[in-house]
């Protein structure tokens, strides 16, 4: 970032920063840090099964309220425009008022606009609350990355970081066809058949979601925020949950000096300049990490979007596609669990391009040679592999690029752009399924993927540097 475009940080505060990281680096993982991982996974989990209900209980919702399927895919438009908006206002509010505080908020809203969607009496009053439910949930796992990349040690912030997109894109993903399954078939007739079960489906996600809200009380803030915020006897007393007596006290707490005392140092923390990732040398992070996220969720969610109907146009009944995409789903896991074990040993860049280029192979190995419903299958599930590997490096690396000050939003602005993917790319998509053929659609994914190993390789490599080595502690860090 270059200097002149960057916010001055006092050298004092600078050196507080990195004592810190050294303290954080100091403690070794335990309770509090395994406790806050579960209780951010838990939402994001929750949030992936309520963010996958519209789709999987769409005729249902159709019967109900006699609306078009155009309007059905409104829905789906509002609610990821919701999600956009909230990430970006999450962020924001991650940045000026606290992670925690975020946190919680996020959850408070998506709680009101889950239980207005089960008790919803039309259409119009539907839509309005898919559009609270986004606003809530989009801040949801952008803050959550953030608040765990704060606290945990160096070498153990990538796999912990990993491991969140484990349980929400990964194991999300392939138990919400199981929980609607449940909800609208096996239990369907008791929750009151096709016209009430839908509505089940939503509302008894808020139980676990209010539980989780309750428990989230007791979560450390981030010492970093707080210290960035000028507030040491707070991070220190975050620094002591976090060790829980496993160090000493003397080896962790910053200690401030006659000179530099707490009123000093509020008056020398860092003031916080949303605008601040669109310039100098964090619009070069912003544009890589965004683009390649836009690319990575619009290429799933079109593959998600376009699979049911490609198998059915093939021959393959709506239930048989349905069991098809849930072991394609299977790949999302793998594809997580590979990313916590790899992102721990090699460079976030590696990681990235290598992935990136696989799944571009897969991609015209796809369109090029699936023609049996095996074929399909295995391609599917290895595309999943390779885009779930690829999202969840992601989230590791885009933590890693922003300075304290503006790391919740910086993150959040990220998710935002994925938040997009899914407005824009299946549209075109379709256009290019019915104007050609299969290969022709998996060509462009193909195109989608090599732009992103364009973006990976101009992102700039933070594995093994603490935060404030890629940022605060100095004022320009370029990729080498």
């Amino acid at each position: 970032m270059s200097p002149s475009n960057a916010p001055v940080q006092s050298p004092e505060l600078k050196d507080l920063l990195t004592r810190l990281a050294a303290s954080i680096d100091r403690i070794p993982v335990g309770r509090t840090h395994y406790v806050t991982i579960l209780l951010i996974a838990a939402g994001m989990f929750f949030d992936i099964l309520e963010s996958n209900s519209v789709g999987l209980a769409g005729s249902a919702i159709i019967a109900s309220f006699g609306i078009t399927k155009t309007q059905l895919a409104l829905i789906t438009s509002v609610t990821f425009i919701g999600l956009t908006l909230g990430a970006w206002v999450g962020g924001a509010i991650a940045d000026l008022r606290g992670r925690k505080f975020s946190l919680m908020l996020n959850l408070v809203v998506y709680t009101v606009g889950g239980l207005v969607c089960a008790f919803a009496p039309n259409y119009e009053v539907f839509i309005a609350a898919r559009l609270i439910v986004g606003l809530g949930l989009g801040g949801e796992l952008a803050v959550g990355i953030a608040l765990i990349s704060e606290i945990m040690p160096t070498k153990h912030r990538a796999s912990a970081v990993a491991s969140l997109n484990m349980f929400s894109g990964g194991l999300g993903n392939l138990v919400a066809p199981l929980y609607a399954s449940l909800v609208l078939v096996v239990l369907g007739d008791v929750f009151g058949g096709p016209e009430q079960s839908w509505r089940w489906l939503f509302g008894l996600l808020v139980i676990p979601v209010l539980l989780v809200l309750v428990i989230r009380r007791s979560m450390p803030e981030s010492p970093r925020y707080l210290l960035s915020r000028g507030d040491v006897h707070a991070a220190n007393d975050s620094l002591l949950k976090l060790a829980r007596s496993r160090v000493p006290a003397d080896e962790i707490v910053i200690r401030t000096t006659p000179q530099l005392n707490t009123q000093a140092i509020h008056t020398i923390a860092d003031r916080v300049r949303l605008s601040e990732i669109f310039r100098g040398g964090l619009l070069r992070r912003t544009v890589t990490s965004g683009g390649t996220y836009f690319l990575l969720v619009g290429v799933q969610i079109s593959l998600l979007t376009l699979m049911p109907t490609f198998l059915v146009a093939r021959g393959s009944t709506v239930g048989q596609s349905l069991m098809y995409t849930l072991v394609m789903q299977i790949g999302s896991l793998l594809g997580t669990v590979c990313a916590a074990t790899v992102t721990h040993r090699f460079s976030r860049r590696k990681v990235m391009i290598v992935g990136a280029v696989l799944g571009c192979l897969d991609a015209f190995a796809f369109g090029l040679f699936a023609q049996t419903d095996l074929q399909i299958v295995l391609f599917g599930a290895i595309f999943q592999f390779f885009n779930l590997l690829l999202t969840t490096t992601l989230w590791t690396w885009a933590s890693e690029l922003y300075p304290t000050r503006v790391r919740g939003f910086g993150v959040s602005f990220v998710k935002g752009m994925g938040s997009i993917g899914p407005i824009v790319m299946p549209p075109v998509i379709a256009m290019i399924f019915d104007a050609g053929d299969l290969v022709a659609v998996f060509t462009t994914l193909a195109v989608m993927y090599a732009f992103i190993v364009l973006f990976s390789f101009l992102g700039v490599e933070t594995k093994g540097k603490t935060l404030e080595e890629a940022n605060e502690a100095q004022g320009v860090v370029d990729a080498r």
